[in-house]
C-alpha cells in the first residue's frame, strides 16, 4: 500500500486526506509522508467519531468548468484506473 500511495501522490498528483470527517486534514501534497504518519493521524482521531482516509485527484474548479462532459468522464475513468491497484490491496473483491 505504501508503494501505491507514494506513486499516486508523488508521481500522479493525487492527494491524501485523513482523520475524522469534521476536521480531517491534508497529509500529502506532492509528497507522500509515509504510512507511519498516516497511521498516527488516524490513531489520533477522536475515538467517538468516524475517521478514515481518502485518496483523490484534486481537479481545479476552473478545469472542471472548461471541460466537456466526455472530457470529465474520461478523466474520471483515468483516475479510477490509477487508484485501482491501491483499492485492490484493501478490498475482498479484486477490480480489473
Amino acid at each position: 500500500m505504501a508503494r501505491e500511495l507514494k506513486r499516486l501522490v508523488n508521481r500522479e498528483g493525487f492527494q491524501v486526506d485523513a482523520g475524522n470527517w469534521e476536521s480531517r486534514r491534508v497529509i500529502s501534497r506532492n509528497k507522500f509522508p509515509g504510512m507511519a504518519r498516516l497511521k498516527k493521524t488516524l490513531e489520533t482521531a477522536p475515538a467517538a467519531e468516524w475517521a478514515g482516509f481518502q485518496v483523490y485527484y484534486p481537479m481545479p474548479e476552473e478545469e472542471v468548468r472548461e471541460s466537456s462532459g466526455i472530457d470529465l468522464i474520461e478523466s474520471m475513468m483515468a483516475i479510477f484506473e490509477e487508484v485501482t491497484p491501491a483499492m485492490n490491496l484493501c478490498m475482498q473483491i479484486q477490480l480489473k
